[in-house]
């Protein structure tokens, strides 16, 4: 396939740049394979012996984002007086190593809960913890996370029936996390919960919460039971953590989310992914990386260091099996129940914005109108895309620098030869990508 590239210059401002590489980019493209190679002898047997090859595999993928060579989009301007282009490497759409495409995904899921989900009431944030003797056991099964999830819920729901004296209608929305700071393993639970609920005659009872040393107790027995039942730990063990005057259970509601923007924020912070490109610096010479942040009692430090491999050892642990869902939702937001809001006045009435507008487009025999596979794989993805740009850094990709008229993608290209032939004649001519790595075009 033959692709004709425009020569002209493009001018610099609103120029839509692709992701170019970062700190985490290098780390990888020098260490990974070394990393991969020593795994089973000296990290699988604290961090997994089934490990390697999920690793392996979301590793490959990451390597690839952002890489011309294994596709581009050619995006173009409609204006036939213009005919400015550019080219659009592939993402890897990956959450757990990409710094780039968790960003959009963490947004995306921001916007999705705030516009869709989250009634207009108030809420609060409860992040649940275990003490450090029950976390190693969250690593070596991970349906774990769903059974504390289903505990957590059926908690608070007992606690609510209790406080208002009656059944009310409750929901949630709960986020696992497995790291802390600098990377540790620390399994916990961020849960966005509406301050009350609905009771059987549509009221709304608003129950806030201030003392929570008996919630805390009762997480801590229900959490010992479970893994009782699950034979997980022996009865001398389990009467030897309620003993504990310092249990290392806890529970923090202290963020009150009232607004939208707070929403927002939640909602971010809730899927945010395990590392920050802000926080990382990297030596190439000795090999090592260099985590910052805040200072930390435990380490009694703001600064960590880190050799390379054991840097991609704390950082792969966090990378789940497949089909481990992170995020859950219970209550009036489970989908079955949300799907029955629209026969509720009083739930209509506190609704997202986003659900009103869904059910005002519902077709007059009450179906939803059809969207084709086109609409939902392309179309409305590239719309994605491109705001997602416009909102993190003010750039529209589909508005041209030049004269301001609509772009859109006019071919998609990943044929390797052409690919590497068209990268050629863009440095020719003065338009090389920046984030190209040129020596690859040698091969």
């Amino acid at each position: 396939m033959s692709v004709e590239v425009s020569a002209k210059p493009i001018s610099k401002s609103r120029r839509y740049l692709s992701r170019g590489r970062n700190i985490l980019d290098t780390i990888f493209e020098k260490h990974f394979s070394y990393f991969c190679d020593v795994y089973e002898e000296q990290y699988a047997d604290k961090y997994g012996k089934f490990s390697l090859e999920r690793i392996k595999e979301v590793g490959k993928k990451f390597a690839a984002c952002g890489d011309y060579l294994n596709g581009v989009a050619r995006i173009r301007c409609t204006n036939p007086e213009c005919g400015h282009d550019y080219f659009r490497p592939f993402s890897c759409k990956g959450f757990y190593l990409c710094p780039s495409c968790s960003q959009k995904r963490t947004i995306l899921l921001a916007e999705h809960l705030t516009e869709d989900v989250l009634l207009k009431l108030p809420h609060r944030q409860f992040v649940f913890t275990v003490p450090k003797a029950l976390r190693i056991f969250f690593r070596n099964n991970r349906k774990l996370f769903a059974d504390i999830s289903r505990l957590i819920f059926s908690i608070l729901r007992e606690f609510y029936k209790k406080a208002a004296g009656k059944d009310i209608k409750t929901a949630m929305i709960i986020a696992h996390q497995t790291f802390g700071d600098v990377l540790r393993w620390n399994p916990h639970f961020h849960c966005l919960v509406l301050e009350g609920g609905f009771d059987d005659a549509g009221n709304f009872v608003y129950i806030p919460f201030s003392d929570l040393k008996k919630m805390t107790e009762y997480f801590r027995r229900k959490v010992i039971n479970l893994f009782l039942k699950n034979d997980m730990i022996n009865e001398d063990f389990a009467r030897n953590l309620l003993s504990w005057k310092n249990s290392g259970f806890s529970i923090d509601n202290s963020v009150q989310i009232l607004t939208d923007k707070a929403r927002v924020n939640l909602s971010e912070y809730i899927s945010r992914a395990p590392v920050s490109l802000k926080k990382l610096r990297y030596e190439p010479f000795k090999g090592r990386v260099l985590f910052h942040t805040q200072y930390n009692q435990y380490f009694g430090e703001n600064v960590h260091m880190f050799e390379a491999c054991d840097f991609l050892a704390e950082l792969t642990q966090h990378i789940p099996p497949k089909g481990i869902q992170y995020i859950r939702r219970y209550g009036l937001y489970a989908s079955r129940t949300k799907g029955k809001w629209s026969e509720h006045q009083e739930i209509i009435r506190h609704a997202p914005e986003g659900w009103k507008r869904v059910q005002n487009n519902l077709t007059k025999d009450g179906e939803m109108p059809e969207e084709s596979e086109c609409d939902i794989s392309g179309k409305a993805c590239r719309k994605a895309w491109a705001r997602l740009l416009a909102k993190i850094y003010e750039i529209d990709p589909f508005v041209c620098p030049r004269c301001g008229s609509e772009m859109k993608v006019i071919a998609v290209i990943q044929d390797v030869a052409e690919i590497k032939r068209i990268l050629k004649h863009l440095k020719k001519v003065g338009r090389a990508p920046p984030e190209v790595d040129y020596t690859k075009l040698l091969d």
